[in-house]
């Protein structure tokens, strides 16, 4: 078996890339797989790794504010339907 480094920045890469289509559509999604990359992304120094980082923090910002506005709609949306 040949010993091969990983290549954490290509993983945490795509990680970052995935995670903010994720946090777009499923802003849950896009939080863990935010944190994913962005512990990936500490595990190299690279030029990868630190957009990388970028990436994965974006995602997490915005699968935050996505999910809050969500949680701030249905407790609306609730409150509404019970006539208060």
């Amino acid at each position: 078996m040949v010993n091969e480094k990983l290549n954490f920045g290509l993983i945490a890469y795509i990680l970052g890339i995935v995670a903010v289509v994720e946090a777009l559509v499923s802003p849950f999604a896009g939080i863990v797989l935010g944190i994913v990359g962005l512990v990936f992304s500490k595990k190299e120094n690279s030029g990868l790794a630190t957009k990388a980082k970028k990436l994965s923090i974006i995602a997490l910002v915005i699968g935050v504010i996505l999910f809050i506005l969500s949680l701030i709609l249905a407790y609306v949306d609730v409150y509404s339907l019970i006539g208060a």
